[in-house]
């Protein structure tokens, strides 16, 4: 079984196609893939949503806009990991492909999109377990030496313990890493299936797919 820990910025394109990567894989694989989507906060990360000479203010404005979308992120967890990764899907759909600004409008929005207790969901996004969520998750990428996003660390359970860090994450890459370990060719990866898997679903996941 791979096990998947994709570090992201929840609010950035590159991230999302790499979590359209992952579950295309999962998709096309015959043993079972189990991923995690981290969130990831970093002065890298938040740099590349400023100009090119931001101010301070700046710097400290698009911070707190990211820091706030995690939170939401993570009290949308609270409430079970498919409304979780559901939406983080819908809020980064609002935010990369809609142009949509973050905001706590928005996120109660995508709350109430998502069926989600929103009285909870209020207090989740700014409860210190939400706080304590985010520092775990902090503490978890320095761990896995992790400095940029997006960023995966992909252990094959059935052959060692020890994780392969992948910074680019496209298919391409993630097929190699796959016959690296044995798991499957690249050919047969890259190969057009004769179905259309449902990459955008979050109601239905394929049969080799879990959310950990």
């Amino acid at each position: 079984m791979l096990e998947v820990y994709l570090f992201v910025n929840p609010l950035g394109a590159p991230c999302m196609r790499s979590e359209q990567n992952i579950m295309k894989l999962a998709a096309r694989l015959n043993s079972k893939v189990s991923f995690q989507f981290v969130p990831l906060l970093t002065q890298q990360v938040v740099a590349r949503s400023l100009p090119a000479q931001p101010t301070l203010a700046e710097r400290n404005a698009q911070f707190k806009v990211h820091y706030n979308a995690i939170l939401a992120y993570k009290a949308a967890l609270f409430q079970g990991k498919r409304k979780g990764r559901d939406f983080l899907l819908k809020m980064q759909t609002a935010v990369v492909a809609d142009h949509q600004q973050f905001s706590t409008e928005l996120a109660l929005s995508l709350a109430q999109a998502c069926h989600l207790d929103i009285d909870m969901f209020k207090e989740d996004c700014s409860s210190d377990l939400a706080k304590q969520a985010f520092k775990t998750d902090q503490k978890l990428a320095a761990e896995m030496k992790i400095t940029q996003s997006p960023s995966a660390v992909i252990f094959n359970c059935d052959v060692s313990q020890c994780g392969l860090l992948l910074n680019d994450v496209t298919y391409e890459a993630l097929c190699e890493v796959c016959e690296s370990q044995g798991i499957a060719t690249k050919q047969s990866l890259m190969a057009e299936p004769t179905y259309a898997p449902n990459l955008g679903s979050t109601t239905t996941l394929q049969p080799n797919l879990h959310v950990l």
